[in-house]
């Protein structure tokens, strides 16, 4: 018997060519908008930090500037009060205090801040004569806050040596008065000069003081304190040149 063979059919299982894909849509435009918004918002935030900046700045300032004009009315108040009482140490000289201990706490980041100690020892040096410590911790505050200030050192360092004159520290006394001299722009250095020669006549060594005198007189001869040393000068046969000079005459024209 013969069979009949059938051929079985077979499948292509080959996959059919995929479809070329089609373009992808175009955002060109859409992702221009992004980046336009995305930089204008970045520069909108540097603005935001730069205005918060310059707030902060003349927030700075203008509190700093308010400061110095409180602290400033304030000295001038306990100055005037200085004036009045510092002759006769009266209640004035208490009262000046107070605003001067005011500024200190108050406004110590101002220039009044700066000054208000030197006041400050003057008023403790006139209320308690016999006792500087409290006076030279002043000074030595104001030192502090005015290091390498050159206008305001000298009277610092002038004020520390008359007050440890005052109380026969003698030694430092001359130490600060030299520095007082060692001044470039010679602020105070004839009334250093002049404090020197009186230690010297306090020790009774005449020859020191009249060195420091003939200096004084020679250097400083139109000062007030050139002429308070003329008497000793003049009593140790040395004759000083005059102190005073005339004023220039004027050509006319």
């Amino acid at each position: 018997m013969a069979y009949r063979i059938r051929k079985k059919t077979v499948q292509d299982n080959t996959p059919p060519p995929p479809h070329a894909p089609s373009s992808p849509p175009r955002f060109s435009s859409f992702s221009g908008g992004m980046k336009s918004k995305n930089a204008w918002g970045f520069i909108g935030a540097i603005l935001l930090v730069l205005l918060i900046g310059i707030g902060v700045v003349y927030h700075i300032h203008s509190d700093k500037s308010k400061m110095e004009s409180e602290g400033a009315a304030l000295e001038t108040k306990a100055e005037q009060l200085f004036s009045k009482g510092q002759q006769t140490n009266g209640p004035e000289l208490a009262e000046a205090k107070k605003y001067f201990q005011e500024v200190m706490e108050k406004y110590k980041d101002t220039n009044s801040s700066r000054i208000a100690p030197l006041f400050l020892a003057s008023i403790e040096n006139i209320q308690s004569p016999g006792n500087t410590a409290k006076a030279l911790d002043w000074l030595h505050l104001g030192l502090d806050r005015n290091a390498g200030n050159m206008k305001l050192l000298p009277f610092y360092y002038e004020s520390m040596g008359v007050t440890l004159m005052s109380s026969r520290q003698y030694d430092q006394a001359l130490a600060m008065f030299q520095k007082v001299i060692a001044f470039p722009e010679k602020i105070l250095a004839d009334a250093a000069l002049y404090n020197i020669g009186k230690i010297y006549e306090t020790l009774n060594q005449p020859a020191l003081a009249i060195i420091n005198y003939k200096k004084l007189v020679k250097e400083f001869p139109n000062s007030p304190w050139a002429a308070e040393s003329e008497p000793f000068l003049m009593k140790n046969g040395i004759t000083p040149p005059a102190t005073t000079s005339p004023a220039p005459i004027v050509p006319s024209k």
